[in-house]
């Protein structure tokens, strides 16, 4: 396993995206960063190995989205996976209510081991699918955010019922798969929004559902 990276390394690799964060963020990060490639050793995580390149790409790229969208009540992360973005924006809001729906149960562990570890509350870890959780669950979440999943008619369907009025559906996805959904999904509002100084071609998608489809 690569060396770990102090506090001060971890900040010098969030700086260019504008990124700063308090010492308690700084320390959660270095200990959530420890714990990810510790068990990426067992099960597969991400395919990342560098911890320089986990920290942009990974939590960088997931902070990001605190520039963007207001995070402040209940958010909804989906196939959460290893925690990005829904577990990472804990970072900058300590006080965001964040439920994690993630199937597999190894991964499932790891993100209760970080929550705890890390000291974050007002984390609850669902072992379930999405697409099963949904039917039990009666409230209505403002945010709405996934990372490397299919972004189809079905799942918009499903957030279209789910999100709170004036909710938003946030995804960390490719430019080219952004101007996808947008050109297919008309009965949403877009938003699209480049990932400042990302290695790759990534974008934050923002949807807000409109009051009038087209």
């Amino acid at each position: 396993m690569a060396a770990p990276l102090s506090e001060a390394e971890i900040a010098s690799e969030l700086a260019p995206f504008g990124i700063v964060l308090p010492p308690p963020g700084l320390s959660q990060l270095s200990r959530y960063l420890e714990l990810l490639m510790r068990w990426n050793q067992r099960i597969n995580l991400t395919g990342i190995r560098d911890p320089r390149t986990i920290v942009r790409r990974l939590f960088a790229e997931s902070l990001c989205i605190a520039r963007a969208v207001d995070l402040r009540g209940w958010l909804v992360d989906v196939g959460s996976g290893a925690g990005f973005p829904g577990l990472a924006l804990k970072l900058a809001a300590p006080d965001l209510r964040v439920t994690l729906v993630e199937a597999r149960q190894k991964k499932c562990a790891f993100l209760k081991q970080v929550a705890l570890e890390c000291g974050f509350s007002g984390v609850e870890v669902v072992a379930e699918r999405f697409e099963d959780w949904v039917g039990k669950t009666e409230e209505q979440p403002r945010i709405i955010t996934t990372r490397a999943v299919i972004v189809d008619s079905e799942l918009l369907q499903t957030l279209r019922r789910i999100l709170a009025p004036q909710g938003k559906a946030v995804f960390l996805t490719t430019r080219e798969l952004a101007l996808e959904i947008r050109a297919e999904q008309r009965d949403w509002t877009w938003l699209t929004l480049p990932v400042a100084f990302s290695d790759g071609d990534n974008v934050i998608l923002i949807g807000t559902i409109s009051s009038v489809v087209d």
